[in-house]
């Protein structure tokens, strides 16, 4: 069985584990889709979703923060193929494998755009793209869902990077601070106010420029959340 692995890295001849949700591992996947969406430059769970109700798909791709598709699928990236050999089914809940050792790359096809590719393979039917505020009916217009995504990653992550990782989702999410202080306050710690976490981000931007901290989209939630009256 052939293996993709998608990076915004190119000319890779050997790929090596690193760190990562599930532990130190090399990802790959027998759908070229997945790979395609996973070359992107950013991205996380506070940023989008992507997943399907089926094995190989149709899959939904959506937007949890405004605009943010425009950057992290900006960039340009590599489709490596890969021999299964040193793979492995860990049950990520995805459809991919995983590998902890290195593993020669078979061959790399060259892209210039990641979201002009996920646009094509959406105008075959695989994927279906919702910009933000839209939603699949399995996702709440208030992305509530995501409040339930952080209290289980505070309780199977907690570590030193657990503190400014709640930062961040407050940030990005200002809709969900109340809840996300709340899971903060369970396990002991005490968050500065979202306008100190503002700066903190714009002092990061500005001392870190070619890195994308997403000021100008969560500027767009933060007035969202306004209107909302929060």
């Amino acid at each position: 069985m052939t293996l993709y692995h998608g990076s915004p890295v190119h000319g890779i001849k050997t790929l090596v584990p690193n760190n990562s949700t599930h532990g130190k591992y090399i990802y790959a996947t027998s759908n070229k889709d997945i790979a395609i969406v996973m070359a992107a430059k950013y991205g996380d769970d506070a940023l989008y979703s992507f997943g399907s109700m089926y094995k190989n798909g149709p899959y939904d791709l959506v937007e949890r923060v405004a605009g943010v598709f425009d950057k992290i699928f900006a960039n340009d990236f590599s489709l490596y193929t890969l021999d299964e050999s040193n793979f492995k089914d860990i049950h990520t809940g995805f459809n991919e494998v995983v590998s902890e050792e290195e593993v020669d790359v078979i061959s790399e096809e060259y892209y210039p755009n990641v979201f002009d590719e996920i646009k094509r393979i959406e105008s075959e039917g695989r994927i279906k793209i919702y910009r933000y505020p839209d939603r699949p009916e399995n996702k709440p217009i208030d992305d509530s869902d995501l409040v339930e995504k952080v209290r289980r990653n505070c309780e199977l992550r907690f570590n030193e990077n657990t503190y400014n990782s709640l930062c961040r989702w407050i940030f990005l999410h200002p809709n969900l601070e109340d809840d996300i202080r709340l899971i903060a306050n369970n396990k002991g710690l005490d968050l500065p106010s979202y306008d100190v976490i503002k700066e903190s981000y714009i002092k990061s931007q500005n001392e870190s420029p070619d890195k994308e901290y997403f000021l100008e989209e969560a500027a767009i939630m933060k007035d969202v959340c306004k209107q909302k009256g929060r």
